[in-house]
């Protein structure tokens, strides 16, 4: 959902020649970013924030809500690393602000399962060493993103005792308990789940059962 070029101490430089280069869908949004010379001699290093609200089937009425949210995540960003953060922690920030905004398919908002609960995947990778964190169907954690983002910065400290490598990838259940046992709080998927998202999946539901019932009689 995002992509991340950058340097440290950048800051945001947005050109009338970039702007009329920005992706017209509202589902993207992008911010170029570029770090000041300190003399003449020396090159301008630059890079640029893009994320995207996700793949699948998007709500032409709520486009104007896709692209405020997908704005302030480039925003959350840039921000970051102007205060000196690396790129995956911006990239962290960013994604955070996805999750949190009920628009978007991750994290707050995300779409039900059969049984009415929210389980969301999550992946983080540092470009520099190669290390990643993620998780799958984690349940009962509103930023799935913190929890990958803490699996690859306790993959960059070693092996754990007796030599054992420390875990990468985490899933459901086993996932949800490690992210707790690491200072992460948990949340209901009640309080994570729209209501827009619990009737839909309740329509769905009954006309499933609806389409297999006929499809029995026949």
């Amino acid at each position: 959902m995002i992509g991340l070029s950058s340097n440290v101490g950048v800051m945001e430089s947005l050109k009338n020649s970039a702007e009329e280069q920005q992706p017209s869908s509202p589902l993207n949004s992008w911010s170029q970013i570029q770090e000041p010379s300190r003399n003449h001699k020396q090159k301008l290093a630059g890079g640029f924030v893009l994320v995207h609200a996700g793949a699948g089937y998007h709500s032409e009425s709520k486009a104007k809500e896709y692209k405020h949210v997908c704005k302030r995540a480039c925003q959350r960003a840039v921000d970051r690393l102007k205060a000196g953060a690396l790129a995956v922690e911006a990239v962290a920030a960013a994604l955070v602000e996805l999750e949190d905004s009920p628009f978007t398919n991750a994290g707050m908002g995300s779409n039900l399962n059969l049984s009415g609960e929210i389980e969301c995947d999550a992946s983080i990778m540092d470009g520099k060493t190669l290390h990643y964190g993620a998780v799958g169907a984690l349940s009962g954690v509103k930023n799935p993103v913190l929890v990958a983002n803490r699996l690859l910065i306790e993959a960059q400290k070693g092996k754990l005792s007796a030599g054992r490598i420390p875990p990468c990838f985490l899933v459901g259940r086993g996932a949800h308990d490690w992210a707790v046992s690491h200072g992460i709080p948990p949340c209901p998927s009640e309080k994570m789940a729209t209501n827009g998202a619990g009737g839909e999946i309740g329509h769905r539901t009954q006309t499933d059962k609806e389409e297999t019932h006929n499809r029995v009689n026949m």
